[in-house]
């Protein structure tokens, strides 16, 4: 029973699950979501997949939305329903049906969600060696009054319209601020290992996505006494930095090989120790996480 999802707590067929087409998240890309990996049949970080999720709904406003344990609870019910483990899993809440077909309507109902699972190949082992070649994306205007960069929404229009045009030989494409900063990529947090020895990051002041994986990361780099700066890089600037990577639930940490800008490529150490470290880090952390059982 593979093509089963969680639909409003419910166990259906995939095919059986419905929503209005008068539901903003259909209409306007108003749903929210977040996505997990899956190991051992167990939900990775999945209290603070959670705690992200339940932050963004209050934020958004979301109404009447599943509680906690609901949602929980409704994870691990599907994962014992399914025959074969999936990769990942989405949850996404939707606002329901709008009582008005207008942009200021209210909607008529408690918010929908869905638990879905995702089946997909995991990245072969020799690309976290090798490394990844990452492209330069559009400028936008980043901006902690923006949610569709704060927070996990359905609003992946633009995401989607880069991924479906990177060259093929390209992982992602870092997203700049006017100022030529690079700040995140379409589907993953951006880190920088300087040569000084020190970790650059994004602030999530910045308007950045407060991805799980990159939480997690920073909490091991104040731990293990690894120094940690706010700020990024510029086309011009990246020589500064001796590494990069990138994160997200399901890549975990992945090394960049190359930058590409047009014309020129500039290189990244993607053996660098630091990597090593982290990559060690994270697994660690994420076996504890999955000892806990999350339930």
């Amino acid at each position: 029973m593979d093509n089963l999802i969680l639909y409003n707590g419910q166990l259906v067929p995939a095919g059986d699950a419905k929503i209005s087409v008068f539901d903003p998240g259909f209409l306007y890309g108003e749903s929210i979501f977040t996505t997990l990996a899956v190991r051992n049949r167990l939900p990775c970080f999945l209290s603070r997949h959670l705690d992200r999720l339940l932050e963004t709904a209050r934020q958004t406003e979301l109404p009447e939305v599943p509680s906690r344990t609901a949602l929980s609870d409704g994870v691990f019910r599907l994962l014992d329903s399914l025959g074969t483990p999936p990769a990942l899993l989405r949850i996404t809440l939707s606002p329901g049906p709008l009582m008005n077909f207008r942009l200021d309507s209210p909607t008529s109902g408690p918010s929908i969600w869905m638990v879905l699972p995702v089946y997909r190949t995991p990245l072969p082992p020799s690309l976290y060696r090798s490394g990844v070649v990452v492209g330069i994306g559009p400028v936008q205007s980043f901006g902690t009054t923006d949610p569709r960069f704060t927070h996990k929404t359905g609003n992946l229009f633009l995401s989607r319209w880069i991924r479906h045009h990177l060259p093929k030989d390209q992982f992602d494409a870092l997203f700049r601020t006017p100022r030529g900063f690079f700040v995140e990529g379409t589907v993953s947090n951006l880190f920088w290992i300087l040569k000084t020895g020190e970790i650059l990051t994004p602030p999530e002041t910045w308007g950045i996505l407060p991805g799980v994986v990159r939480g997690v990361l920073l909490e091991v780099a104040h731990e293990i006494g690894i120094p940690v700066r706010w700020g990024s890089l510029t086309q011009r600037s990246v020589h500064q930095a001796r590494g990069a990577f990138l994160t997200n639930s399901y890549i975990g940490l992945l090394p960049v090989r190359t930058l590409q800008t047009g014309r020129d490529a500039v290189a990244f150490d993607p053996l660098d120790p630091l990597l090593s470290r982290f990559s060690t880090e994270l697994e660690h952390r994420l076996m504890q996480d999955l000892s806990h059982g999350n339930r």
